[in-house]
Parts: C-alpha cells; structure tokens; sequence
C-alpha cells in the first residue's frame, strides 16, 4: 500500500488519500462518468486520476473535491479486485481476457486488436475513467499476464510504451485518412456536439413560443393595442387566417425542441461521443418545460380569453332622452372573446349609441339608440369595419337609418 511521507506537505498534483501522484483528465471525463446524483460536486478545478489499487478515490482536484469509486457509472477495472476488470472501455477488453488468452495460447491479441479498431474511432475521453488512451495500461497488463504465468511474453513489449491513441489529438500511427484525426478529440474546444444540439433544441422551443404567439396573436393583438389607443384593423383577421398554420410551425419546433434536448448522445464511428455538461443539460430541461408550458397556454389562449375579459358593461347615459330602440347587427370576423371588447369599445364611441352588447357566441352586436336621434348606419358600419369585422343587416323592426 503506498502512503504519504509524513512529511510531505500534501499537494493538488497527488491523491489526498494514498498520497499517489495523479494523471490530469479533462472535464469532459468527469461528465461522462460520474453519477448524475454527484455530478453536482464537479467543478471548474483540474481534476486527476489516481490509479493506485489501494485506493478508493478515482478523481481529485486541485481545490481538494474528491469523487470515490461508487460516485461512478462504471468500474475502474485498475482499481478492482474481482472480475471484470476493464483495461479498455471503447473495445471491452478485460484483465481477465487477457490472462485467459495468455494462459490458453501464450500471447495475447488485445493490443493488436485495440490498434485495428481504433483507427476507425474510439472514446476514450468519455468511456475510460482514465480520461485517455488505454494503450500504455493496457501493455502493462499484458507484461504482467506474461511474467505470472512465466512466459517470455512478446519482446516488442520491452520497448517504449505504446503509442496514446489520443496524443496531439491523432492516432498512434496514420491511417489512410492521415495523421491528426483524433479518436479523442472534442468538437471545439470546451464544447460537446451534445452542447450543440442542446442549444439548438432551445432555439427551437423559442421559435415554437414565437409561432404560439403568432397562433393567438388574432386575440390578444386587438386587446394590446386597445390599451395603446390604436385599432387592429385588419391584422387580427390576417392572423386568424393563418393561425393553423402557426400552430403546425410551433408542433413542429416543440418537438424537434424534445428531440434534441433530450436525444442520447450519438457514438457513431467518427468523433469522440460528446456528452453534454449535465448542468447545463439539466437547465435546458427545465428551460424546455417551462418554455412547453408558456408555448401551450398562448397557443390555446382563444379557447379561454372570454373567462379572463369582463363582461359588457352598460353606458351611463346621462342625458334625458325619450323611447329607447334596440336593434342587432350581424357582425362576421370575430375570432374569440377578445374581439368582443375591442368591438365594444370602438362602437361606444359612435354619436348617437346608448348602450352595447357584444356577443361571440352569436356573433351579433346590440346597439340600443333614441330613435329621435340614431347613429347612422355608415357611421356605424364604418367603425366595425375599422376594426377589422364586417356588419350584416338589422335583425329587429327598427333599424338604424
């Protein structure tokens, strides 16, 4: 067991428990493999690997965080003492596998198939706790097969260690691609094709919010620009023409928003498997569903508007006047509730009105009048169709002249 000199004073470069000089790993590597229920520990500190088979902690940073071998989605097979006990984690090759195959044929092929694959694409920064090649591991494992079971082993095993797949970014030997094409290598620098997708799927979500908007706009439109002092005209009718066609566009953009927030990382032979920051991931969740909620609540807004508007009220008539008439006019273009206020307010200020009801429902409007002096009928069929409707004709006795 190896332990720390008293002496010493501890530093960020060695293991604060086995006192064992650590490996630096990316953070990458850390998001990739601890526990979402720890993840929360890791911070922005440099964190290493310590490989001693002593020792529980797996990683340590320079700020003195630790994270334990049962804070890990996996085991870290140098750090084992039962079977399986992984040396390569891209291609599943074992300790065990190893001392199988030297004891059964006196040489091992794990190497050499590790090399092969390799070519094509590996993950070690992402599925090896080691955050980097398993090659310099994986030979001494192979050493230490040979010499138990008291082999010669393989010369070319004496020479340097094995070449890190993941050095300056390219494999241990060109392929027919080329040199510098990197089985480890992260898309950009700090960011992960998962980052990538995560924040084009909030950028979805946002034009889902957009389209929702847009989809209720022929309600709550009219309404914004009444407490502006300005008439919709004819926009909220233009809106509710194409309102289907916003509610397909925010469908669309809130589910391409799901999708790729909540997509499993792609490990197709080729870059390194990006695997967002869980923090972020988990506040683009949150984001997605609270952004869901806001995009459900404007897209159905036409559906419940008429419970959140006031009822009509009736105009203080403040002048004595004699028989009061009552006529209705069909009214065409309303689109929800909403439309009834802004028809309300606008039809209280043409001369000559008493009283007004709107009506959705009917899609009607009654105007109440003294017949000694009536609005007229282009004074009123001016105003509804400035504010963006059409009147019908009169429905009672006694119409408007």
């Amino acid at each position: 067991m190896t332990v720390m000199i008293p002496s010493e004073v501890p530093t960020p470069t060695h293991c604060p428990e086995c006192g064992r000089k650590g490996k630096k790993v990316k953070r990458i590597t850390l998001d990739s493999l601890v526990k979402p229920e720890a993840a929360d520990r890791i911070t922005d500190e440099q964190y290493r690997f310590c490989d001693s088979d002593t020792c529980e902690t797996v990683y340590f940073g320079d700020a003195g965080s630790t994270f334990g071998k049962s804070d890990l989605t996996v085991r870290v097979g140098v750090k084992e003492q039962s079977a399986p006990r992984h040396v390569c984690y891209c291609f599943d090759h074992t300790i065990e596998e190893i001392n199988a195959e030297i004891h059964e044929t006196g040489q091992s092929t794990v190497l050499d198939d590790i090399k092969s694959r390799m070519k094509e694409a590996c993950w070690c920064e992402t599925k090896s706790p080691l955050g980097s090649c398993c090659l310099g591991t994986v030979g001494k494992q192979v050493k230490l097969a040979f010499t138990g079971h008291g082999a010669g082993g393989d010369d070319s095993l004496d020479d340097d260690e094995p070449a890190d797949c993941c050095a300056a970014g390219g494999h241990g030997e060109p392929d027919s691609v080329g040199a510098g094409r990197g089985c480890c290598s992260t898309v950009g620098s700090d960011e992960s094709a998962k980052d990538k997708s995560q924040r084009t799927g909030m950028l979805a979500v946002g034009g889902s919010a957009i389209a929702a908007l847009a989809a209720s706009a022929c309600c709550w439109l009219p309404l914004g620009l009444i407490v502006f002092g300005m008439s919709a005209g004819g926009v909220s009718a233009w809106f509710e023409h194409y309102r289907w066609l916003f509610l397909g566009i925010t469908t669309v953009l809130l589910g391409a928003g799901f999708y790729l927030v909540y997509r499993k990382p792609n490990c197709a032979p080729g870059p390194a498997c990006a695997v967002s920051n869980r923090r972020m991931q988990r506040l683009n969740r949150s984001m997605l569903w609270v952004a869901t909620v806001f995009v459900i609540g404007s897209a159905s807004f036409p559906r419940y508007v008429g419970y959140l508007l006031p009822k009509d009220q009736p105009i203080v008539i403040t002048d004595s006047v004699g028989q009061i008439t009552t006529t209705i006019f069909d009214i065409k273009g309303m689109t929800c509730e909403a439309c009834t206020v802004h028809l309300h307010n606008e039809l209280a200020k043409v001369p000559g009105v008493l009283d007004i009801s709107v009506s959705y429902e009917s899609g009607s409007a009654q105007i109440s009048f003294d017949p000694s002096s009536p609005p007229t009928r282009a004074n009123l069929a001016s105003t509804i169709e400035e504010t963006g409707y059409q009147m019908g004709g009169d429905t009672l006795s006694d119409p408007v002249p």
